[in-house]
């Protein structure tokens, strides 16, 4: 297990935990990324990450992918 800013882009994923503040996860609850969803990694830069799955995308900080373990 991994955190996924770890991840390099082109990796698809399975998230097994996820942890941060309320703001955050329910921000990601709101997009059905959570616990035993399937992501991709489609881009990764120095402070920050695409990530998506089916047609959505986001930007997530390197400090929220550091508390997503793929």
């Amino acid at each position: 297990m991994q955190s996924l800013a770890e991840v390099k882009a082109g990796a698809v994923c399975t998230i097994k935990w996820m942890f941060g503040n309320p703001q955050v996860m329910e921000f990601m609850h709101q997009h059905d990324i959570r616990e035993g969803s399937t992501i991709n990694v489609f881009q990764h830069g120095r402070d920050s990450m695409i990530i998506g799955m089916n047609n959505m995308r986001l930007a997530i900080g390197n400090e929220v992918a550091e508390r997503i373990k793929v």
